[in-house]
C-alpha cells in the first residue's frame, strides 16, 4: 500500500514538473520577419569591406559567375525546403543587387574624395565569403517559415513596419526597396 501511494506520489510529482517544462515557442510572424531583415541587414553590412577590397584590387563590383554559383545552389536548396527555386533565386538576386547598390555608393564617394587604397581591406575569401555562407542557410530557413505568406495582412504588415526601422538606420531607400522587393505581395 505504501509502495503504490509513494508510486502515485512521484508519478503526480513528475507529471507537475513536466507539465511545467516551458516548451520551446512558436516563431511568430513578427519575429521571424525581424529575423529575415536582421539577417538582410548583417548581410549589406559585409558590402562595405566588399566594396574596399574591390577598391584596393580594382575588381569589378559585379562579379556575374560568383553569382550564378550561388544563384544555382540556392535554388536547389531552396527546393528541399519547399521554396519556389526561380522565386528563391529572385530574392537573392535583389540581396546582390542590393549590395552593389552600397558599393557602387562608395566607390563613387571615394572616387570624388581621390580616396588612396585602404590599408587593411578584408580578404573576400577568407574573410568576407564565410560570413555570406553563413547567412545564406540561415536566410533560407526563416524564408521557409514564411513562405507563400506574403500578402497575408500580418506578413505584410511587419514588413511595412520593421523594414525601415531595421534597415533604415544604415541603408537608403533604394537599398531598402531592392533588399525587400520579393518579399512584397504582388
Amino acid at each position: 500500500m505504501l509502495h503504490s501511494r509513494l508510486i502515485s506520489a512521484l508519478a503526480a510529482t513528475l507529471l507537475v514538473a513536466c507539465s511545467s517544462v516551458p516548451t520551446p515557442p512558436a516563431f511568430s510572424t513578427r519575429t521571424d520577419v525581424s529575423q529575415l531583415l536582421s539577417l538582410q541587414k548583417t548581410r549589406l553590412d559585409v558590402a562595405a569591406p566588399v566594396a574596399r577590397s574591390k577598391w584596393n584590387s580594382h575588381a569589378p563590383i559585379d562579379d556575374p559567375a560568383r553569382e550564378q554559383a550561388i544563384l544555382d545552389n540556392v535554388g536547389a536548396q531552396a527546393q528541399k525546403l519547399g521554396i519556389d527555386a526561380q522565386w528563391a533565386r529572385s530574392f537573392f538576386q535583389d540581396q546582390f543587387d542590393a549590395g552593389k547598390i552600397v558599393q557602387r555608393d562608395l566607390h563613387r564617394q571615394w572616387k570624388l574624395e581621390h580616396r588612396p587604397p585602404f590599408a587593411n581591406p578584408p580578404d573576400l575569401a577568407h574573410e568576407v565569403r564565410p560570413v555570406l555562407d553563413r547567412l545564406t542557410p540561415e536566410l533560407l530557413a526563416v524564408l521557409a517559415r514564411l513562405n507563400g505568406r506574403w500578402c497575408e495582412p500580418d506578413v505584410a504588415g511587419a514588413l511595412d513596419e520593421l523594414a525601415p526601422e531595421i534597415l533604415g538606420a544604415d541603408y537608403a531607400p533604394p537599398v531598402q526597396e531592392k533588399a525587400t522587393q520579393a518579399l512584397r505581395c504582388r
